[in-house]
């Protein structure tokens, strides 16, 4: 899709001056600042020596807009990807590979310091666990009221088929 489609597509009235060039121009222009050979000042020297008049400020919005649809429309098809990849794969294999998912993006944000977390008391946490290790006691343990998170059995198989911890 080129860099018109992806613009019209995405507004219903787009008003660039930009689009007013002819198209041949167009896209000396946008495949000169995808290429990196044109800053948006030559772009605008550029215009003017065709005969056009078209200030650095009106491609940059037009180029700005441009790389925003090229963005949405990448994770557009990736997430699409994802969604059909997930399809077919069992509950497990989703819920471990959101947990990877999870653990990626909090670490980078973390690291990024975009992220922050709390002191957490391990001790706490794991008193808040049910500890029965017992499957067979796992199966007859209560059901949790509504607000009162995982049940044991729940619990169970967390440890045991998702984060791979046994007794």
């Amino acid at each position: 899709m080129n860099h018109r489609d992806l613009v019209l597509s995405a507004r219903k009235k787009a008003r660039f001056a930009f689009l007013a060039l002819p198209e041949d121009l167009q896209d000396e222009v946008v495949d000169g600042l995808d290429g990196q050979t044109l800053t948006l000042e030559g772009a605008s020297a550029l215009i003017k020596s065709r005969g056009h008049s078209l200030s650095h400020e009106a491609v940059a919005g037009y180029y700005r807009a441009v790389r925003i649809e090229r963005r949405l429309l990448e994770t557009n098809q990736e997430l699409t990807r994802i969604v059909r990849e997930f399809s077919n794969k069992s509950y497990e294999e989703n819920l471990r590979a959101l947990v990877n998912v999870i653990i990626a993006t909090a670490a980078t944000g973390l690291a990024d310091g975009s992220v922050g977390i709390k002191d957490v008391d391990l001790g706490k946490v794991l008193k808040a666990l049910p500890q029965n290790r017992n499957s067979d006691q796992v199966e007859k343990a209560e059901e949790p009221k509504k607000g009162q998170g995982l049940t044991a059995k729940a619990a169970e198989e967390i440890r045991t088929k998702i984060l791979g911890i046994t007794k």
